[in-house]
């Protein structure tokens, strides 16, 4: 069951990567969404998985690393790496996430919504075969994932 957790982790992350080519798109507060901005090195803040907050323990010692067209996904005991597509047309940005390397749940895929403000990034996201949330929650009963990222200096 831990490396399910993990996926759950790893799923999230993957909306940090920044689409290979497009335009821009409006976040929610109407600011443009670059998404070369999202290239970099994240630590995570904070995680809700539906409705369940996530300890300081099950998120430290994990980085995501987001390039121009992949994220990878370290924890202490495994490397996931993702592909994204963004749609910068929606808002919130819209993003689609599929596991292309990893110890388990390559080729699933996950829509959710992402939204950067400086040095902070948010993700949620949906389970496979589901809609992408239209909020950034991840109430109980929603199986949504929420996961707040903080660039690393």
């Amino acid at each position: 069951m831990k490396w399910f957790c993990w996926l759950g982790v790893l799923v999230a992350l993957a909306a940090l990567v920044p689409a290979p080519a497009g335009g821009q798109g409006k976040t929610t507060e109407g600011d443009k969404f670059d998404p070369a901005k999202l290239a970099g090195t994240w630590k995570f803040v904070s995680g809700v998985k539906n409705g369940e907050k996530l300890g300081e323990e099950q998120l430290k010692n994990q980085t995501v690393t987001i390039t121009k067209d992949k994220l990878t996904l370290k924890t202490p005991d495994a490397t996931f790496v993702m592909k994204f597509e963004l749609d910068t047309k929606k808002s919130p940005v819209g993003i689609k996430l599929e596991i292309t390397e990893g110890p388990v749940g390559v080729g699933s895929k996950s829509p959710g919504i992402i939204e950067l403000k400086g040095d902070d990034l948010k993700i949620c996201y949906a389970p496979m075969d589901s809609e992408a949330p239209k909020t950034f929650e991840a109430k109980e009963g929603s199986k949504l994932h929420l996961f707040t990222l903080k660039r690393s200096k």
